[in-house]
């Protein structure tokens, strides 16, 4: 599912898009972020990484309404689309939508024996209609 605003919406509430486990977010705000001295996601080129802002600065930023931390973050999530738009692209070029999907959604849901979250229903029913089997 892919819906235009959501990068942009989710940085105005500080929330940060991520590889990893689901939902693939950040919260900014969470106090987990305030001494974490980490960039947003290493690797990431976006304004906010590259310039090496940390999640503990984003966070303090985003506390005291500070509207450069939501641009930051905004800037962050519309890379992260970006990067992950190119990944599937790519992916379809090279005839293997499939594996991509396959491994985006486990990363993402790694069910509850391994600490996260099963695959939703609705992701499986999206799949499927993609022929797209988790198998």
């Amino acid at each position: 599912m892919y819906d235009c605003v959501y990068p942009t919406r989710t940085a105005r509430f500080g929330v940060a898009l991520i590889d990893g486990e689901a939902p693939g977010t950040l919260r900014l705000k969470s106090h987990a972020c305030s001494e974490d001295y980490r960039v947003i996601m290493h690797g990431c080129k976006c304004m906010a990484c590259a310039g090496g802002y940390t999640r503990s600065r984003l966070h303090a930023m985003l506390k005291n309404d500070n509207p450069l931390a939501v641009s930051l973050v905004t800037h962050h999530n519309l890379a992260y689309m970006m990067a992950l738009n190119k990944r599937m692209r790519d992916a379809i070029k090279n005839d293997a939508y499939g594996d991509f999907a396959r491994s985006f959604v486990r990363d993402q849901y790694r069910g509850k024996d391994s600490g996260g979250q099963d695959v939703p229903k609705w992701v499986k029913d999206a799949l499927a209609a993609a022929e797209i089997s988790l198998d």
